[in-house]
């Protein structure tokens, strides 16, 4: 039987029970650090600030990120040895930086094998779900891929051809591939320092010349030292944002799609805004001092004609054997260059 007396104790227990459930602390927020060598101000950093914001609303502050820029948590190497340390979690970096998990990305990266973005995307479109594979494995989860731009020379002095290059000291990556003794055997004099301490090196005279993209070679200022460019397209510089696959399996399934989404849609800027913006930066620099030079026909054949008995010399080497006797496979397949000069 219920008496006026139990119902009120019940009442009472029901109303502390939901007044616990009320005063109950949130769920402690997911903290992800990212970190990329995009200074402060360039458009690869507004990406990632546009991208965290997002994830933040799409998550009710549930996975909050913080944003590491201009290189202050180390160079793409020790970008990489943080992530495995768990010390951060996330990176926005090149192929360099990738290379170091596999070294498969720089398939797409194969000098004077390029020469558009429908080339770069059709080529990647046949490689990415291998790609893909390959970091899951090593414990790393594909966010976005991302373009940094063509990589062209810039230099103290006007090089015409790779004879010109060779009297150069060129900038290699210190945590890139172990291409010094490849630059050596071509008879080039290459210096390996970290991405950050380019400036400085231009600066002293410990370099002279580099391969970088001309948004690139803006944003870092690098072109106020290496003041010509040769307009011959070296490569093309990819890379992309990855997490650890521990990292992104501690975030609740029910909200990956919702990041994958934001992701997808910055991506997309990527690919629709950031990649064309090359054309704006030589044009500025220019106007600043930068000398585009004018290569004759021969000139221009001289790049192609050094590096083809070299070329092999890159399998194994600077990307793995399988990778690139695939991907010399699909350049026999590729869409018909459109035909563009800087």
């Amino acid at each position: 039987m219920n008496t006026p007396s139990r119902n009120y104790f019940r009442i009472l227990i029901l109303g502390a029970a939901f007044l616990t459930l009320s005063l109950a602390p949130p769920p402690k927020p997911i903290i992800i650090k990212l970190a990329t060598l995009a200074p402060v101000g360039s458009p690869w950093y507004d990406v990632l600030l546009d991208v965290v914001q997002e994830w933040q609303e799409v998550t009710d502050n549930r996975v909050q990120v913080k944003l590491y820029p201009g290189g202050v948590a180390g160079d793409e190497k020790d970008l990489i040895t943080k992530m495995r340390l768990n010390h951060i979690q996330a990176a926005a970096m090149t192929a360099t930086g990738i290379s170091e998990v596999d070294k498969g990305i720089w398939g797409l990266s194969l000098p004077l094998m390029l020469q558009d973005y429908d080339q770069l995307d059709w080529l990647r479109a046949q490689i990415e779900e291998e790609l893909v594979r390959r970091l899951e494995e090593a414990g790393f989860v594909v966010l976005a891929w991302a373009d940094v731009g063509w990589v062209y020379w810039f230099s103290r002095q006007p090089i015409y051809t790779p004879e010109d290059l060779q009297k150069q000291r060129i900038f290699t990556w210190s945590s890139g591939p172990n291409v010094e003794g490849l630059w050596k055997s071509g008879g080039f004099h290459s210096v390996s320092i970290a991405a950050t301490d380019v400036l400085p090196a231009l600066q002293t005279g410990l370099i002279d010349a580099l391969g970088t993209t001309p948004l690139v070679a803006a944003t870092s200022q690098w072109f106020g030292i290496a003041k010509y460019m040769n307009p011959v397209k070296w490569s093309v510089m990819t890379g992309g944002i990855i997490i650890t696959k521990q990292a992104w399996e501690q975030i609740p399934a029910e909200l990956r799609p919702k990041l994958r989404t934001a992701i997808k849609n910055q991506q997309d800027r990527i690919m629709n805004e950031i990649r064309y913006m090359d054309d704006e930066a030589i044009r500025v620099m220019k106007e600043y001092g930068l000398q585009v030079l004018e290569l004759s026909p021969e000139d221009r054949a001289s790049w192609y004609n050094w590096l083809e008995p070299h070329l092999p010399k890159l399998r194994g080497l600077l990307t793995d054997t399988t990778m690139f006797d695939w991907v010399m496979e699909l350049r026999k397949d590729l869409p018909p260059h459109k035909a563009s000069t800087p």
